[in-house]
């Protein structure tokens, strides 16, 4: 199995008969390696790319272009986008299965979805803007409203999710001292394996402090578009 680190919350996902893309929307030519995506989405094995949600930092129509390169392709995407394909545009609380991968489809703090992929005996969620978004500067109405909202998302996972090998989950800098408080609370309740952080805009040193904060597994990475993490 490899995961290759693409960009921002974008992650490539290779097990035996699955190749995953998540939340893609660009390859900066800046401190990045020779992993190209165009090129990893085809393939014999299983190609599903998901997007959790259309903001401009999830989501780029490009990622449709790829279906001429593999016809075989599966588009998961969050019913907030626009796009013109034929299947599956999903909610949360949706199920469903490609091959023998299975798909649950969980909400977001934010605007779309979040996602739990098994496949090859393995167990991925990728949370796209999922997390407890508490600013500085956020009322006491605000930050009741959020934390609430939080929960109730929460819930459902834990409800539904028991362990997780790979969790792919925001750390965003600009929440200074409140960045790791979604990720800390989540793995408080669910089992995690290996923690894979996201959201960073850049800055990597924040994954390094939060493997200060967390006795499991962080993969870290600084540089773009290359492979993160191989067994």
């Amino acid at each position: 199995m490899k995961i290759f680190y693409i960009y921002h919350s974008g992650f490539a996902v290779e097990t035996e008969n699955y190749r995953l893309v998540f939340d893609y929307y660009m390859e900066p030519k800046r401190n990045s390696g020779d992993f190209k995506v165009e090129n990893f989405v085809i393939s014999d094995k299983h190609v599903i790319v998901f997007s959790s949600h259309g903001h401009g930092d999830h989501f780029n129509k490009e990622i449709l272009k790829w279906k001429e390169k593999n016809p075989n392709i599966n588009y998961i995407l969050s019913d907030d986008i626009e796009a013109e394909i034929k299947k599956y545009f999903v909610k949360e609380g949706d199920i469903l299965s490609i091959a023998e991968a299975e798909i649950k489809v969980f909400g977001s703090t934010d605007l779309g979805t979040s996602y739990l992929v098994k496949c090859d005996g393995k167990i991925f969620f990728h949370s796209g803007d999922l997390n407890w978004w508490a600013w500085s500067d956020d009322t006491p109405e605000e930050e009741k409203e959020m934390r609430d909202l939080y929960m109730k998302k929460m819930e459902k996972i834990v409800e539904n999710v028991e362990k997780v090998d790979y969790l792919f989950y925001p750390v965003d800098p600009r929440l200074e001292k409140n960045s790791f408080l979604g990720i800390e609370d989540f793995i408080k309740r669910i089992e995690v394996k290996n923690i894979i952080p996201m959201h960073m805009w850049d800055n990597y040193s924040i994954a390094e402090n939060l493997e200060k904060r967390v006795d499991i597994n962080v993969i870290k990475f600084k540089k773009n578009c290359e492979k993160i993490f191989e067994i």
